[in-house]
Order: C-alpha cells, then sequence, then structure tokens
C-alpha cells in the first residue's frame, strides 16, 4: 500500500488510537480527530486521500459530517470508508451508496481493515460536489432517518440490557453483603462465648499460637494472666444461674476495660477466664494484674440493695513466654498451676508462675 494522507475522525478516542496507530505502522501519514468541526477544517487544509469515519458516533454526528461535506462545493471531496457495527450494517450500507464511499463493519481485524483501505485508495476520487449535483437530498435524508432510528433502537436496547445488568449486579452485591454478614455471625458464634461475649477458649488457642511465632521471630515475651473468680460456686449454687451470669458479664467487661488494644479477654472455661498480652513484660503483666483485682472489688452486680452481689475478689496466674514455658500450651499450664497454688493457700491473690524451676512467687491482700 502506497503511502496515504489519511483523515481519521472517530469519537471514540480508543478506536481512533488503534485504527490510526494500525495505518502508521503501515506507512501511511495519519490524523485523527473527533470533533467535526475540526475534521471539515483538515479536509479543507490537508485535502486527504482517505476519509475513515465511523457513522455511528454519538447524535449521528458522522452522517452529519459527511452530508455537509459532500454538500459544499468549496471542499475537497476525498475519498470515504465508513465504519459501523454489525447491527445498523443494512443502514450504513445504504448511506455508503448514496455517499459513494466504502464500507467495512467495526470491530475490524486488521488485515481486513488494511485491505479495505487499499481497495478504497485504489478506486477513482470521486467528483466534487457529487451529492449536489447527481443525488437528490431525500437520497441522503432516507438512509440516515433509517439510521437514526436503528440506532435509537439499539441504544434503547442496550440501556435495557444496562438496567438488568444493573439490577443482577446490585442482586449480586446485597447477596455478597448478606452472605458476608451471615459469615461475621457464624465466626463469632464459633469464636466468641455465648455468655460473656468475649473470645472462647479456642480463639484464644489460636491467638496464641500465632502471637508464640510472632514473639519468637521479634524476640518479644508474651504474658499470660489466668483469672478465677473466687467463691463462684457458691455464688452461682446460691443465687442461680442468672446470677452466676451477671458475674461472669461484669468480670469478663471489667478485664475488658482495663486491657489494652492490642491485648485479647478470653472467657477460658467456667469461671476462669485469660487475658493474653503481647510485648508485655513480668513486671506490666503483675502490675496489670494488681489493677483488675483492685478494681473487680467495686464492682456493683445487681440493681439494688437487696440483690446486690459482692464484693468480688479474683484470683490470678501469670506467666510468660518464654521463659515460663517454650510452648503456649506449657505458658497456660505454668499460669495456670501459679493460679491454682496459691488459691489453695489463700485467695485474692496474684501469682506469678515458675521461672527455670524456681518457684512461684506471690503477691497477696487479706482485706
Amino acid at each position: 500500500m502506497r503511502m496515504a494522507n489519511i483523515l481519521v475522525f472517530d469519537a471514540n478516542s480508543v478506536s481512533c488510537r488503534l485504527v490510526t496507530a494500525l495505518l502508521r505502522n503501515h506507512g501511511n501519514c495519519v490524523r485523527d480527530v473527533g470533533d467535526a468541526d475540526e475534521a471539515l477544517r483538515l479536509v479543507r487544509l490537508e485535502r486527504p486521500d482517505l476519509l475513515i469515519i465511523d457513522i455511528a458516533t454519538p447524535d449521528t454526528e458522522g452522517c452529519k459530517f459527511v452530508v455537509r461535506m459532500r454538500c459544499d462545493p468549496s471542499l475537497p471531496q476525498p475519498r470515504v470508508l465508513m465504519r459501523a457495527v454489525a447491527s445498523v450494517e443494512a443502514e450504513a450500507r445504504a448511506l455508503t451508496h448514496a455517499f459513494g464511499a466504502s464500507f467495512v463493519i467495526k470491530p475490524t481485524n486488521p488485515e481486513l481493515l488494511l485491505a479495505t483501505v487499499r481497495a478504497t485508495l485504489g478506486e477513482p476520487a470521486p467528483q466534487e460536489r457529487v451529492a449536489a449535483d447527481h443525488e437528490p437530498l431525500e437520497m441522503l435524508v432516507q438512509p440516515i432517518a433509517r439510521l437514526l432510528r436503528r440506532v435509537a433502537e439499539r441504544s434503547a436496547q442496550l440501556e435495557v440490557a444496562r438496567t438488568a445488568l444493573d439490577l443482577e449486579i446490585k442482586k449480586r452485591i446485597w447477596a455478597e453483603h448478606d452472605l458476608l454478614h451471615a459469615n461475621r455471625r457464624l465466626h463469632d458464634q464459633v469464636m466468641r462465648d455465648s455468655v460473656t461475649g468475649l473470645y472462647n477458649r479456642g480463639f484464644l488457642e489460636e491467638s496464641l499460637a500465632r502471637e508464640k511465632v510472632r514473639a519468637k521471630r521479634h524476640g518479644h515475651t508474651l504474658a499470660v494472666m489466668m483469672i478465677d473468680v473466687d467463691h463462684f460456686r457458691e455464688f452461682n449454687d446460691t443465687l442461680g444461674q442468672t446470677a452466676g451470669d451477671a458475674i461472669l458479664r461484669s468480670v469478663g467487661q471489667c478485664v475488658v476495660s482495663l486491657s489494652r488494644a492490642e491485648d485479647l479477654v478470653a472467657r477460658y472455661d467456667g469461671d476462669e477466664f485469660a487475658l493474653m498480652m503481647a510485648n508485655a513484660s513480668r513486671r506490666i503483666a503483675w502490675e496489670r494484674a494488681d489493677l483488675i483485682r483492685q478494681r473487680a472489688r467495686s464492682l456493683e452486680i445487681g440493681h439494688n440493695e437487696e440483690d446486690r452481689l459482692g464484693p468480688l475478689t479474683l484470683s490470678m496466674g501469670v506467666a510468660i513466654f518464654p521463659e515460663d514455658g517454650a510452648s503456649t500450651q506449657a505458658v497456660l499450664q505454668a499460669a495456670d498451676r501459679a493460679l491454682i497454688s496459691f488459691k489453695q493457700a489463700g485467695r485474692n491473690a496474684v501469682a506469678v508462675g515458675e521461672t527455670h524451676g524456681r518457684s512461684a512467687s506471690v503477691k497477696e491482700w487479706n482485706e
């Protein structure tokens, strides 16, 4: 194909760039434009050999442009190659006959487009004022009117399809949203205790395993605190399960309120709670346990003086990874042993677990 001066008029910038790049790569001088007035100016100034135009541009601007060009005796009359989608092919072919133009369906594979361009450039140049001298205006208006109706029908069909697709997308989003919330509720049911709303033992043990890996990687400590409500069985047996549940909820919220954002509080078993503190020293864990113990004594459980429970006291055991155990299970057991050993000797105490074979230390209060 010899080098040709080609003007591409297409409001679709992506389509325009693809056609322009293809023709330039085959040695043509190509200009692209998306505005009708600018296209007419370039036709007048540069006298292109070929005009490639998408006749289904918005508001059929491509059709109007060709009519203006063909009916203007002062303008050069280049060869015209029209492009249109297959759904308006019949109407588009009628227009190409009226305009003395060639036609190709879009999207077009590169080989077919290049072949059509070569064939169109090989045809004789059209006489100036072709439409004005030889074709009645009605010959142009009627195909354009048919094309306008067909484009309007196609646009309506596309709008219906788009609306249906939007509705389907919204339904899928709503379904995914409902599924997400259902999964979260299921996760909470699996991972949380139904009485206190705290995490349960299973979730605590999973979290401890993750935090142990992180602590080993960064050389940090990991503190575990076991918390037991003193005389809970007596409260529960004497006052009933409702009162027992109220005690558990109050103690659980007390521990949560005195925990750091990165800590994890769980109901471990029965009246026993656990607090996991990442990157916490023995002293920090001890001080936090002391604060929880003191706050628990001031809890007021019940609606009035007659049914108010208390005062509550807590017994607590603290162990540190890796000092008190090489595994999370060993640390839990060390904290629990410290708790049990000093609970037998006297309640309302914070006990720190064994370290390298030494006996546990304890801090007791007899208030």
